[in-house]
């Protein structure tokens, strides 16, 4: 028995602010958001040669009119869907007199790449196989990011390196070194150039009054100075600690959200400690309690990764928005086991604050850079590739190949084993991650089903069939049905459709974590869906 808690975001990945100046009406990811980063990235492309200042007057106005002209649209100086598509391919328009006529070509092997490339977060366009700037520049990042020449060159060693996803990544900052004891852990970061300096503050400097991020987002920071280099290698601008303190909690990093002051036990119905289990509420086996470590493993959802092997045997699974449009599980594990639990993929910003009321360990294939000494900060352990516990497969039970990075295994044992090993205590009463208990349904209302919609890419639907809750999708990635039927696969072979008793819909805040990741804030109150 387990249950199936959707940390969903409603509406936007990103929120537009209320600007009339927006395209994500039409996009869930999209450089311009509102009037300032409509101001850069025409003035990024040269139709602007205005201030940035968030005031859309006759020069941007024109700005916005020759960019349609140029993209050959009705150039009304209005933001409709269609210059707003024309924008995600601003590159491709240059300011001539003359209509430029581009040479496209469709090539399989580069929708593939395409798809790659958007797992990872390093693309934002469509799967069409075409190469345009955009491509040619994910290549580039990806290239920076796995150490490889970069030149834009789908040569072997790229092709090698985009099959090994975040696996290929060089890890450009200093390791955590991480000494865990009792039921929690703390890491010490060896130095690195994160530190804030205000020893060098210099007030001479000239003031930089905001930045553009690797999506094209202008992000203002009004007078901030640089006076020492984030975490993940951006150059934050402050003049003072407090000043620091609050540009960092004003963007609900994870920075910011290290510093967790517990709220204790949550008040329950009908919940016996020891009884009753603290992840989903149920009554464990036997009436005895689990001295165990509370893992919990990142499955991967990508449509290469399934059927998956793992959410069929957790005691509950937490289905998250990551890059892309897509969705990855959080299979927590505390009386139950495994011994084939995969694919497993790398963490995620939110993935600490679903572990860190129960004292869990987070299991992972690995992190963007940057990401696991932040996790490590919020008193999360982390368990990775290349330690006890994890091995890969070459193929599925059922003769399909399974090629990295979506051939990453792992046994639950050896994986609690490892955390014990390594100084992590048993948690004999973790406390309840909900207020479990036993509902009054005398007035709930009579629903069959329910669809959840992550993003414009994906969807999940749960229907009642009699006993139990099982799962369909929609994925735009595989095609436009929505009852695509969504399995799990064991170790030995057997294929059956995923499936729950409990469906709990969590209706989150989303926010954009500093490495780019969609993320959603967690506040221990809200709205929620419980099915």
């Amino acid at each position: 028995m387990r249950i199936f808690l959707n940390l969903f975001i409603p509406l936007l990945l990103m929120p537009n602010f209320n600007s009339n100046y927006s395209c994500t009406e039409f996009y869930d990811i999209h450089p311009v958001r509102n009037e300032i980063g409509l101001q850069v990235l025409l003035k990024k492309n040269e139709y602007y040669k205005g201030k940035i200042d968030g005031q859309i007057g006759p020069k941007s106005t024109s700005a916005i009119k020759q960019f349609q002209k140029t993209a050959g649209i009705s150039a009304d100086g209005i933001l409709g869907k269609e210059t707003c598509t024309k924008f995600l391919n601003i590159k491709d328009y240059k300011i001539t007199t003359n209509t430029v006529a581009v040479e496209i070509s469709i090539n399989d092997e580069l929708k593939d790449v395409q798809s790659k490339l958007k797992e990872l977060g390093l693309y934002s366009g469509e799967i069409d196989g075409i190469r345009g700037s955009r491509t040619t520049n994910a290549i580039k990042t990806f290239q920076s990011k796995a150490g490889l020449i970069v030149d834009g060159v789908l040569g072997p060693n790229t092709l090698n390196a985009l099959d090994k996803g975040e696996d290929a990544y060089v890890e450009t900052t200093s390791q955590p070194v991480t000494t865990i004891n009792s039921s929690t852990s703390t890491s010490t970061i060896q130095p690195s150039s994160s530190a804030v300096d205000l020893a060098n503050y210099n007030p001479n400097l000239t003031c930089i009054t905001g930045y553009v991020n690797n999506i094209g987002i202008w992000v203002p920071d009004p007078c901030f100075y640089p006076v020492f280099v984030y975490r993940f290698g951006k150059v934050a601008q402050v003049n003072s600690a407090a000043e620091r303190d609050a540009y960092l909690a004003d963007r609900w990093s994870l920075t910011a959200e290290k510093i967790y002051t517990p709220i204790g036990p949550v008040n329950t119905q009908n919940y016996s400690d020891g009884i009753n289990s603290p992840i989903n509420g149920l009554i464990m086996p036997y009436g005895k309690s689990y001295p165990n470590v509370v893992l919990g493993i990142k499955n991967d959802n990508n449509l290469r990764a399934r059927p998956q092997s793992g959410p069929q045997n957790a005691d509950a699974v937490f289905e998250v928005l990551v890059e892309g449009g897509m969705t990855r599980f959080i299979n927590v594990f505390y009386q139950s086991d495994t011994s084939y639990h995969g694919p497993i993929r790398s963490a995620r910003p939110t993935d600490p604050t679903v572990l860190r009321p129960v004292n869990g360990v987070l299991v992972a294939s690995g992190a963007t850079s940057g990401l696991i000494p932040e996790i490590l900060d919020m008193g999360v352990p982390v368990i990775s590739d290349q330690r006890s516990g994890y091995f890969r497969i070459s193929s599925h039970p059922s003769g399909t190949n399974r090629r990295a990075p979506h051939n990453l295994y792992a046994d639950t044992n050896l994986l609690r084993q490892r955390a014990i090993s390594s100084g992590y205590k048993p948690n004999f009463h973790p406390q309840a991650l909900f207020p479990w208990g036993d509902p009054d349904i005398a007035d709930w209302q009579s629903l069959s089903s329910i669809t959840l919609t992550f993003s414009n890419y994906t969807k999940a639907t749960w229907t009642w069939n009699g006993s139990n809750y099982i799962r369909t999708y929609y994925d735009a990635y595989v095609g436009s049905s929505n009852t695509n039927i969504h399995n799990s696969i064991s170790s030995s072979g057997v294929i059956d459709q995923i499936y729950t008793t409990t469906v709990i819909s969590l209706f989150c805040e989303p926010y954009i974590h500093p490495l780019q990741l969609p993320s959603v804030k967690t506040v221990g109150e809200g709205r929620a869906i419980i099915m």
